[in-house]
C-alpha cells in the first residue's frame, strides 16, 4: 500500500514537472522561425519568465499548501479566503511585470497590434522577432489574465483530485481485503472448534466400545490435526492434500460404526495441481455422519468427486436419520455457506435437498486446471 502511495505522487510531480517544463521551454524559440531554434533572444526570454514566474509561483502555493492542508481536509472557507487572495497578489504582481507603454505613443496596444497583423499578413512581408522586450505586448487588462490564473488552478485542482480518488479506490479495495481474510478467518476458527469436539466425541464413544480401534483412531486424529493446525492455516492448499484429508477423516468414521453403514467414496483417479480453500468440504461430510447415521437400520453415505471442464463436483448422498429439516442448518455448514459466498460471490452452485429417506448436498466451484 504505501508503494503504491508513493508511486501515485511521484507519478503527479512528474506531470507537474512535465508541464512546468514545457511552459518554460515554449519563450525560447518562434513558432513561425523553427530552423532558428537555436537563435535564442534571452532578453526576450527572461522577460516571458518574468512575466509568468507568479503564474507558476501560485501554482506550487495551490498545489503543495492550499490544495492539501485546507481543500483535502475539508476547510473550504479557508481554502477560499487564501485562494482570492493568491489571485489577487498574482495578478498586482503579474500587471506590474507587463510593458505599459508601447512605440506606438499613446495608441491603446491592442491598436499596434491589429496593425503589426496586418503587415504581416501583406505578401512578400515576414515577421521580425523583437529584439527589445518593451516592443513584446501582453494584454494588460485584467480579465484573460484573470481567466488564465482560473484555468491554471482548475487543472490543478482536477490532477490533484483524479489522482486522490485513485489513491483512495486503492485504501479502499485494500480495507475490502483486509475485512474479507478478517471475516474468511473468523469462519475458518468458527469451522475448527466444531470439528475437533465431534471427533473428541467419537473417540470417546470409541473407547468403550473397542479400545484397540480407538488407538488406532488417536493415531488418525493426530494425522488430521496436523493439517488442520498447519495446512488450513494457509489461504490455499493443493486439492490432493484436501482429498487425503477427507479419506483420514472417512477411516477414522469407518472405525467407530458397523458393517450396517455402507460407506462409499468416488474420487479423481488424477488429481490436478490445482489449489482450493482448505476445509471446505468437512462440514458436509461432518454432517452426514452426524445425522444420517442410525444404529437400528442400514445407513449408508456416499461420496463422489469429480473434476468437470474446470469446475469441481462434489456429491455426498446419505440415508436419513434423524436429519434436521432443511431450513435448520448446522452451524459449519452455514458457516461454511458464509465462506463460499466470500470466495467465490455467485460463481457457485450448493444445492441441499432433503428427501424422505436421503439426504442431498451437492457443491460446484471453480479451478483452474
Amino acid at each position: 500500500m504505501e508503494k503504491q502511495e508513493r508511486r501515485l505522487q511521484l507519478l503527479e510531480n512528474f506531470i507537474y514537472l512535465v508541464i512546468g517544463i514545457v511552459i518554460l521551454i515554449m519563450p525560447l524559440w518562434d513558432i513561425d522561425h523553427l530552423k532558428n531554434i537555436f537563435e535564442v533572444n534571452w532578453k526576450l526570454t527572461f522577460h516571458i519568465w518574468k512575466i509568468i514566474s507568479p503564474l507558476l509561483i501560485l501554482f506550487l502555493i495551490n498545489n503543495y499548501i492550499l490544495l492539501p492542508f485546507l481543500l483535502i481536509r475539508k476547510k473550504s472557507w479557508l481554502y477560499l479566503l487564501f485562494t482570492i487572495c493568491a489571485i489577487g497578489l498574482t495578478l498586482i504582481i503579474s500587471i506590474k511585470n507587463m510593458p505599459s507603454q508601447n512605440t506606438s505613443g499613446n495608441r491603446p496596444p491592442w491598436e499596434d497590434l491589429s496593425q503589426e497583423q496586418n503587415r504581416w499578413s501583406k505578401p512578400g512581408n515576414h515577421r521580425q522577432i523583437p529584439t527589445n522586450p518593451e516592443n513584446f505586448w501582453l494584454p494588460p487588462f485584467i480579465i484573460p489574465h484573470f481567466l488564465i490564473i482560473i484555468l491554471i488552478i482548475g487543472i490543478n485542482m482536477a490532477i490533484k483530485f483524479l489522482f486522490k480518488s485513485i489513491h483512495d479506490e486503492h485504501r479502499m479495495k485494500s480495507l475490502e481485503k483486509q475485512a474479507f481474510e478478517a471475516e474468511l478467518a473468523y469462519l475458518k476458527h468458527q469451522i475448527n472448534p466444531h470439528f475437533f469436539m465431534n471427533t473428541l466425541n467419537n473417540i470417546h464413544a470409541l473407547i468403550d466400545i473397542d479400545k484397540e480401534k480407538s488407538q488406532k483412531t488417536v493415531l488418525e486424529l493426530s494425522n488430521i490435526m496436523r493439517y488442520v493446525l498447519y495446512d488450513a492455516s494457509q489461504p490455499s492448499i493443493p486439492l490432493s492434500k484436501e482429498i487425503h484429508f477427507l479419506s483420514n477423516y472417512i477411516e477414522l468414521m469407518k472405525i467407530r460404526y458397523t458393517e450396517q453403514v455402507d460407506i462409499r467414496i468416488s474420487l479423481p483417479d488424477e488429481i490436478p495441481n490445482t489449489q482450493i480453500p482448505p476445509m471446505l468440504f468437512i462440514s458436509f461430510l461432518e454432517n452426514a455422519f452426524k445425522y444420517g447415521i442410525s444404529y437400528k437400520n442400514e445407513s449408508f453415505i456416499y461420496l463422489s468427486m469429480k473434476i468437470k471442464d474446470e469446475e469441481l463436483h462434489y456429491l455426498i448422498l446419505n440415508s436419513y436419520s434423524n436429519m434436521k429439516q432443511v431450513g435448520d442448518i448446522d452451524i459449519d455448514i452455514e458457516n461454511t455457506q458464509k465462506r463460499l459466498r466470500l470466495l467465490y460471490d455467485t460463481n457457485y452452485t450448493l444445492h441441499i435437498e432433503n428427501k424422505a429417506d436421503q439426504y442431498c448436498v451437492l457443491l460446484i466451484i471453480p479451478i483452474q486446471l
